[in-house]
């Protein structure tokens, strides 16, 4: 075993109750954590989140590098952009005291916090129904070693050199440190913890700096597609016509039954408030529906589904089956909605702008750059640079992962010719640009004169919006 600590037997079968995932691993590192020594001693523990990572070490084995016909090709840039780790749900629910008990204690998070600083303008988080009320919508123990072994799994890749790049982002002349990256977080307690937490892992064996590592939390609205309130009128007017297509109303007729069933079932677990708390892209579910019997939100429904049944308490009535059908519902919305051009182009646009600014800058800008967001920020991103569609919604910790590549020798100018790809929990995204002729790598220039342009001329939307 390549970790400095066994698997408890019980722990080898997938771990499907909470309490057996977090029976073994919590005391230890939260004790260690406390006492500010786990970094240097026990980094193998973290490892024993095995079952609950989407970042699976067997799935990167999959990019062996073919080294006889990319021997030429090197990393220069990364950019890491995650979801947060585990969470209690955003809607609220009667059993408040249960989920106060999942979150991660004070102690814990002092200790996480305590070599890094946030740079935000004026004081308190960003105001959003995403974020939650309560213990709702906070990042949990389960969810902070997610993010810990995320770290120290990038970690091995950065510098030791795994199967995902095509070669080590940093060595000794270029030592992985605060200085050799950017850190960005949406902000919300949930993605700053988790990246602290991420960071706890990558720089683990690193002595500690005399400055902490900045975490810049003033770009959520560039970061989320779905702000409250949208930037733009015409992001609004759009969302509403797509939800309303023949096809959309079609399929959500088809889904009331199941959002009506669902909802009915949860009922009794829902606080007073639960259904003030939508958020996403627009949420309708046909019109002929009282608002006594009015079906919770598609997203609230696969939030609160999900985190149920991550802790076996999914209520009578509602099944594991149901809880996948939900979750691919949302996710078929999401897309169908995101995947507009002039859409996305309104909701992601300065933030890909922003990225591709980076990656062209490669001489200038740290090596590696980490955007710790939400899985609405992955689904906008995979739809605004056109990548394939994962198999599977991008879970707790799912990490989209872009790379810069120096490709041979530099051209006529003098400048190096770069190249883009993307990959998505170790697995390759394709770049669909042109559907018929997918690449598993894109030209840096082809890439920013795509996100420069595509989807730019406004629609015939802009102009009703001023009215």
């Amino acid at each position: 075993s390549p970790f400095s600590y066994q698997l408890p037997t019980q722990l080898t079968t997938y771990l499907p109750p909470l309490a057996v995932r977090l029976k073994t691993v919590k005391h230890t590192i939260t004790e260690k954590i406390a006492m500010g020594n786990f970094p240097l001693k026990h980094r193998g523990v973290a490892y024993w989140v095995l079952a609950a990572s989407t970042l699976n070490r067997s799935t990167w084995r999959n990019f062996a590098v073919n080294a006889s016909t990319e021997n030429s090709y090197k990393t220069v840039q990364v950019h890491i952009v995650h979801r947060h780790g585990d969470r209690s749900p955003i809607t609220p629910l009667v059993d408040e005291d249960y989920w106060s008990s999942q979150l991660i204690p004070p102690i814990q998070l002092d200790k996480i916090a305590e070599n890094t600083s946030l740079k935000r303008e004026g004081s308190g988080g960003y105001s959003h129904a995403a974020g939650g009320r309560g213990p709702f919508g906070k990042l949990s123990e389960l969810g902070l070693f997610q993010m810990i072994k995320v770290g120290l799994d990038l970690r091995k890749e950065f510098v030791d050199g795994g199967e995902l790049l095509y070669s080590p982002l940093f060595d000794a002349q270029r030592p992985l440190s605060k200085d050799t990256m950017r850190v960005v977080s949406t902000d919300f307690p949930r993605t700053i913890q988790s990246v602290q937490g991420l960071l706890l892992g990558l720089l683990d064996e690193e002595t500690p700096d005399k400055d902490p590592i900045e975490i810049d939390v003033r770009h959520t609205t560039m970061m989320i597609p779905d702000p409250q309130p949208r930037e733009t009128k015409e992001q609004g007017k759009i969302e509403s016509y797509l939800v309303n297509r023949p096809h959309m109303l079609k399929r959500e007729a088809e889904k009331l039954i199941l959002a009506s069933r669902v909802t009915e079932a949860l009922h009794p677990l829902l606080a007073a408030d639960a259904h003030e708390a939508n958020f996403g892209v627009v949420q309708e579910h046909p019109e002929n529906v009282s608002i006594e019997t009015e079906p919770l939100a598609w997203n609230q429904l696969a939030e609160i589904t999900k985190c149920l049944e991550v802790r076996d308490r999914l209520p009578p009535g509602v099944s594991k089956e149901d809880v996948e059908e939900i979750g691919q519902h949302t996710a078929w919305r999401w897309f169908e909605i995101l995947s507009d051009p002039r859409l996305i182009y309104l909701a992601m646009n300065e933030w890909t702008s922003k990225q591709v600014e980076y990656m062209t800058d490669v001489e200038h800008q740290p090596p590696l750059t980490i955007w710790s967001c939400h899985d609405s920020s992955l689904i906008g991103l995979l739809c605004a640079y056109r990548l394939e569609k994962p198999k599977t919604w991008p879970e707790y910790s799912s990490v989209l992962l872009m790379e810069v590549v120096e490709i041979g020798e530099a051209d006529k100018s003098g400048k190096p010719q770069l190249a883009v790809r993307f990959s998505l929990n170790g697995e390759r995204l394709r770049i669909m640009w042109d559907p018929e002729n997918p690449m598993d790598m894109i030209p840096l220039q082809v890439l920013a004169e795509k996100i420069r342009t595509e989807g730019s001329a406004p629609s015939e939307f802009a102009e009703l919006a001023e009215q």
